[in-house]
């Protein structure tokens, strides 16, 4: 039974299960090495040795990639925390202090006006109403000056703002005492000359209070309205340096961006030759019919690597083992073919020979002979049996030197060879047979620094036309003890026969 070729893994390994001749040496010992595990299949050697490997440099890379988002969320909730403290100033100090300056500056031009007023009122009542909205407007501008210089801790100025105002209120006062005594003054139905000249005298003393009023009432325009102008400064000041945080965020952000993109991007291209990369060529390598160690690309010491490595190592005594098995496969195949001993075929294979090409060996013709070493049992009874093997296969040898290439020849029995001349006459096979014969027994053997003479019989037939392959080689046979019957050193022929020239005729 020839081997089979099993696939495993990418890997073809030919088994062989061909019966051998248990007598045969060769075939014992390869028996014995067939049936060995393969050592170094079992165990590969994988390296150990620590390194900065994937994982390690993974790491890295993810814990730099953390780095910068942890750092960007933290800028990201620094700004907006730096936006609501900015904003909420604004709207609770600053636009209301605007808001609170702005009505002052209202309340003391109110508080002009109604001196405007009270020099129109031409009776008490008039004045009276204008006095009240003096006051009214005098104890709104404290309110607000106070709440003003609440929200303005740390500006100044205010003193002067409530000096104008008493000095603008003290003014009005008197101002409400010279309309009074005016008031009064023309309400007489005769005045005197004593009375026009006073009542001269409270026109220019109220020309005179009204030029004050005037330039206190500019005076307390000019406290207030500076700091309406110093919180509007405020105001544009905040905008502007939250403009400017805005911007210096925002480019911090982008450089913070761009660094995780980068840092992204080189993790994934680190991702992608690194390791994907690297188990692709791999698995390209391993699904190969018979990947081959240097198809196994090694590159650095981390653990694809380190797999790379033994995988390669696998590789290596995977292809040893079968490369070593199909040594044995090869040699058991030649064994299940050829004598162990002379390396001629052996009889199995001689009889497939003969059953595969009988057609041929019938129809082109063909001649047997049969050859036997002479007193072989003597030579191995004199000389042990290790010289009795060297001596067969010294016929051996010769028998493939001296023959015709195209010769079938096999070792068919102990010291007996059967030797088939296909298309050959007889008289030629006769005569390389002859040569042979004569060339045996010029050669001794020399063995132990001896010479031992060998001689042969031989038996040689032609196709017979009315018999077998098989009945050819019994005649071979037959005509082999012919000749050691004669004296042996000889060649013994059968020729055609009368009868076999009738039979053959008779079968054309």
């Amino acid at each position: 039974m020839l081997g089979k070729l099993i696939p495993m893994h990418g890997f073809s390994i030919i088994l062989s299960c061909k019966a051998i001749s248990s007598g045969s040496p060769d075939c014992m010992q390869l028996s014995k090495n067939a049936s060995k595990p393969p050592s170094g299949l079992l165990k590969p050697k994988i390296a150990d040795k620590p390194c900065f490997g994937l994982m390690a440099r993974t790491a890295v890379l993810s814990t730099v990639m953390a780095v910068v988002i942890f750092a960007a969320v933290l800028l990201a909730l620094s700004a907006f925390a730096q936006y609501r403290n900015t904003v909420s100033h604004l709207a609770n100090q600053q636009t209301q202090g605007l808001m609170t300056a702005s009505l002052l500056l209202q309340q003391s031009e109110s508080l002009v006006s109604s001196s405007a007023m009270l020099l129109l009122a031409d009776d008490h009542f008039s004045r009276r109403q204008a006095m009240f909205e003096i006051a009214d407007r005098e104890e709104w501008i404290g309110r607000l000056v106070a709440e003003l210089a609440a929200l303005r801790t740390e500006s100044g100025q205010f003193e002067e703002i409530y000096r104008t105002r008493d000095s603008l209120v003290d003014n009005l006062k008197t101002l409400d005492n010279l309309m009074r005594w005016r008031i009064d003054l023309r309400a007489q139905f005769s005045p005197s000359p004593a009375g026009i000249a006073l009542l001269k005298s409270v026109e220019a003393q109220l020309a005179e209070v009204i030029q004050d009023n005037r330039k206190l009432s500019r005076d307390l325009g000019v406290a207030v309205g500076y700091h309406v102008a110093a919180i509007r400064q405020e105001i544009q000041q905040s905008v502007s340096n939250l403009d400017s945080d805005i911007s210096q965020h925002e480019t911090l952000l982008k450089v913070l961006v761009l660094s995780v993109v980068i840092v992204v991007a080189f993790t994934l291209l680190f991702i992608q030759r690194s390791v994907i990369g690297r188990v692709k060529r791999l698995q390209k390598a391993m699904n190969s019919t018979r990947p081959s160690p240097e198809d196994i690309v090694v590159q650095g010491k981390d653990e694809i690597a380190r797999m790379a490595n033994s995988i390669r190592s696998y590789v290596e005594r995977i292809n040893l083992n079968e490369h070593h098995i199909l040594s044995m496969n090869r040699k058991l195949d030649f064994l299940a073919h050829h004598d162990a001993l002379t390396h001629l075929h052996n009889r199995h294979y001689f009889e497939r020979a003969l059953h595969e090409q009988k057609a041929s060996l019938e129809a082109h013709g063909y001649c047997t002979a049969m050859v036997d070493i002479d007193h072989f049992k003597e030579v191995n009874d004199a000389h042990g049996h290790d010289v009795g093997d060297k001596v067969i296969q010294h016929i051996a040898r010769m028998m493939q030197q001296q023959l015709p290439k195209t010769a079938l020849m096999a070792r068919y029995g102990g010291e007996e060879f059967v030797v088939i001349f296909p298309n050959m006459a007889l008289e030629e096979a006769r005569c390389c047979l002859e040569a042979f014969r004569q060339c045996v027994a010029d050669t001794p053997v020399k063995v132990n620094h001896s010479n031992i003479n060998v001689t042969l019989s031989i038996g040689l037939s032609p196709q017979l036309p009315d018999g077998s392959i098989e009945k050819t080689i019994r005649v071979a046979d037959e005509l082999l003890y012919k000749a050691k019957r004669s004296g042996r050193n000889r060649l013994e022929i059968r020729d055609l026969r009368h009868r076999d020239k009738i039979s053959s005729e008779g079968a054309s």
